[in-house]
């Protein structure tokens, strides 16, 4: 029994002399809980719950531009912003990922509507027998160019359909209203349609749904496939943070950094050769990941993975993704002295950083206060990089804004990692 004490004595002498590896054990447990929740809140709530971002140009000058943006308003969907550029800017702005979604109303949309229904109204009450159509012909050909809604290329199918329904219901009540208003005005007031059913009277004002990007890759949407294979991706390389921090403080606690130190040369050519060997590592994960999505995916029956045209682009970021993971690795590795402390730290980290990145939950259906985190997860910016080529068939300009984020990272991660180094030999 007084062995059993010892023990359980020693274990905690050891625990609490351990400050920062019990700050990992507790701490990083909570914030993962409560960055998850956070996150995942939106998808367990209603989409009627949920601020939808939305670009809105009105370019229609009569009742049926402005009663449309009303009724977006008051269906409690949409944060709108209303956009005052040209409708190429109103794409652009999409195609950038500003924003997920812009809906531009055409001029003369209102008048083009009023024809329609005129029409609609003259050849049912001609068939009823209460209106001579010699005298007033029927215009039933009247078209008008449709209301236009840009989608991001990220956005899921069953998020389009949602937002199109809500568009298109606060399109149906202004149908039901202008051909009641018109019933009655052809009949006079004492009539009422109060019976009309809003599904018999047609699409008086038609939508057509745009891909945002300027050069779309034919046929591909966003499926299963094409989202988490460059999701997981990401995850598995920056997931070697345990392997490369855990060879590091091997290397501290057998001596052989030491045996190291002693050979002619510095310290970045020592963590050279370590992050171009955990380099290659990350971008074998990589190729892999590709070929399950390509062969293995499809077998299965699933999507196969379109990779997009360009090549060389969809390289640079494989490359710059693998420098940002190994960079993470060599500063964990720096930081802790033992391995418990490494791979707790490291594996509930990347785990936060997917999570913000949108590797689960898409970032647009996020609160705004982790939208706002999420720019700071290189695993967002990778994520967003291989979408862009995949779905967008973007090239190097496209994924700079991305790619040069993890490289800074990598800078910042491998200069801190040096610095924290010196004053530990200090």
């Amino acid at each position: 029994m007084l062995r059993l004490f010892a023990t359980i004595k020693k274990e905690f002498l050891i625990l609490i002399r351990d400050r920062s590896g019990l700050a990992v054990l507790f701490l990083m447990p909570v914030a993962l809980v409560t960055i998850m929740a956070l996150i995942q809140d939106a998808p367990f709530r209603d989409f009627q719950e949920i601020k939808i971002p939305l670009l809105l140009l009105n370019e229609d000058k009569g009742d049926l531009g402005k009663k449309i943006s009303d009724g977006i308003h008051k269906s409690k969907v949409f944060e709108v912003t209303h956009f005052s550029g040209s409708m190429e800017e109103a794409r652009k702005v999409v195609a950038a990922g500003e924003i997920e979604i812009a809906i531009i109303i055409p001029a003369e949309t209102s008048q083009h509507m009023q024809k329609k229904v005129k029409a609609f109204v003259d050849e049912t009450l001609a068939s009823m027998g209460m209106l001579d159509t010699t005298e007033q012909p029927i215009d039933s050909g009247t078209t008008g160019q449709p209301v236009i809604i840009y989608f991001a290329p990220d956005i899921k199918k069953s998020f389009r359909n949602s937002v199109l329904s809500s568009i298109k219901q606060v399109a149906s009540e202004l149908e039901a209203q202008s051909l009641i208003g018109s019933f009655k005005k052809e009949l006079g007031d004492t009539t009422t349609q109060n019976d009309s059913n809003t599904e018999e009277f047609g699409n008086f004002i038609s939508f057509t749904e745009k891909d945002a990007v300027a050069k779309p890759v034919t046929n591909i949407k966003l499926n299963s496939v094409q989202h988490n294979v460059p999701a997981w991706t990401m995850f598995g390389m920056f997931f070697i943070v345990i392997t490369l921090a855990g060879s590091m403080i091997k290397e501290r606690e057998d001596g052989s950094y030491l045996r190291i130190k002693t050979m002619p040369g510095s310290y970045f050519t020592v963590m050279s050769g370590k992050i171009l060997t955990y380099l290659m590592v990350c971008l074998v994960q990589c190729v892999l990941m590709l070929m399950v999505g390509i062969y293995l995916l499809p077998a299965m029956g699933l999507h196969q993975l379109v990779i997009g045209s360009n090549v060389p682009a969809m390289i640079f970021v494989a490359i710059t993704c693998g420098l940002a993971a190994t960079g993470y690795g060599v500063l964990v590795g720096t930081i802790f002295n033992t391995h418990q402390q490494s791979s707790t730290f490291g594996s509930v980290s990347v785990v936060i950083l997917a999570a913000l990145g949108g590797i689960w939950v898409p970032v647009y259906v996020m609160p705004e206060f982790i939208k706002v985190m999420a720019e700071f997860s290189p695993l967002y910016w990778g994520l967003s990089a291989f979408q862009n080529i995949f779905l967008s068939n973007g090239g190097f300009p496209e994924v700079w804004p991305y790619t040069s984020k993890l490289l800074i990272f990598f800078g910042l991660t491998v200069g801190g990692a040096y610095l924290i180094n010196k004053t530990k030999n200090n």
